[in-house]
């Protein structure tokens, strides 16, 4: 595909819609608006029917996981029967939607994401479960709701159906919930360990790193552009957090910052020779900087960064051995 026009008009949706996502999350005063611009990037899709299966898919697992994770707060007080929910849920959810592999299992994966954070920063400190959920929910249906209204129009109808779905080996995809378990298992644990924002983001890395791969079909590309696309979006995003402390801080500096930020990473998501680590890049980078937000220092901003490369490293780099082969003719 030779970039031009059509890649470009691509980048000015993405843009809009993350932009006018996050805007509309700091004007409504949610705690965590950066929320609001990452449906963006993954709801965005080539056809029609998947742009609009994806949204509705996102919003109810969002608000299943949402409900997970506050029920797990607040009826479970102690860190370890969190941590072991935790872990069962991301090894349950990366089994379901390997097993489904198919565009409906988004739903499960993204209850799964879901549950992990809101459970993973109430195992540092305390956090107000009612509140947290809703956070989380409220952003999801704003992005959900510019993306889709905005790429709408100009997202083409399906030519053809989707390709049929293929059942997966039993053992494989037992093996690849194992994986993701065992994983998110550890992330609790190093939440308890080292703590604060590399603790949190290291348990939370590892469990949406794990359900990403262990659920995919075919997860080469993944394991070839994650670590690349992670480091650019955390480099970013500490350039931000820097520039953040420079400039002068009235009320919105930190939201019109992170506009040039956000329309660099609709390029690299919209054109063809760099999307495939731009998802990465800009996911990385709205979680590290926690972009329109008032941030938490520039030290935690840069060791949640470190954290969140080191985990991408080092669990592409042990999937690569003790991952299943990919089933390339599979769903």
């Amino acid at each position: 595909m030779t970039p031009g026009p059509t890649w470009a008009f691509r980048a000015l949706q993405l843009f809009a819609a993350a932009a006018i996502a996050l805007t509309l999350a700091v004007l409504l005063g949610l705690q965590n608006p950066f929320w609001a611009a990452m449906p963006v990037w993954v709801v965005a899709q080539p056809h029609r029917e998947d742009l609009l299966l994806r949204a509705v898919l996102r919003v109810a697992g969002t608000a299943f996981g949402a409900a997970l994770g506050w029920a797990a707060l607040v009826y479970l007080p102690d860190a370890g029967p969190r941590i072991l929910v935790l872990a069962g849920a991301t090894a349950a959810g990366a089994a379901a939607a390997y097993w489904i592999g198919t565009v409906y299992s988004y739903g499960i994966l993204l209850a799964a994401i879901t549950l992990a954070v809101v459970l993973v920063p109430a195992m540092d400190h305390p956090v107000d479960a009612t509140a947290l959920a809703l956070d989380r929910v409220w952003c999801t249906l704003i992005g959900v709701v510019a993306v889709t209204a905005i790429t709408f129009v100009f997202t083409p109808r399906r030519p053809r159906p989707r390709p049929p779905r293929r059942a997966p080996a039993a053992r494989v995809v037992l093996w690849h919930g194992a994986i993701a378990g065992v994983t998110a298992l550890l992330g609790g644990v190093a939440v308890q360990v080292i703590g604060g924002p590399a603790g949190i983001a290291t348990a939370l890395s590892l469990c949406i790193f794990s359900l990403i791969i262990c659920s995919s079909r075919d997860p080469r590309p993944m394991l070839t552009y994650m670590a690349p696309g992670a480091s650019i979006g955390v480099l970013a995003a500490l350039a931000y957090r820097g520039l953040d402390l420079l400039l002068p801080d009235p009320a919105g500096t930190a939201l019109v910052l992170a506009l040039p930020f956000i329309a660099a990473g609709a390029v690299l998501r919209g054109h063809p020779r760099s999307a495939p680590f731009g998802l990465d890049a800009n996911m990385c980078f709205l979680l590290v900087a926690e972009a329109g937000a008032a941030g938490h220092g520039y030290r935690a901003h840069l060791l949640g960064g470190v954290a969140m490369v080191l985990s991408a490293v080092v669990f592409t780099a042990v999937f690569r051995r003790v991952g299943a082969p990919a089933e390339t003719d599979g769903a």
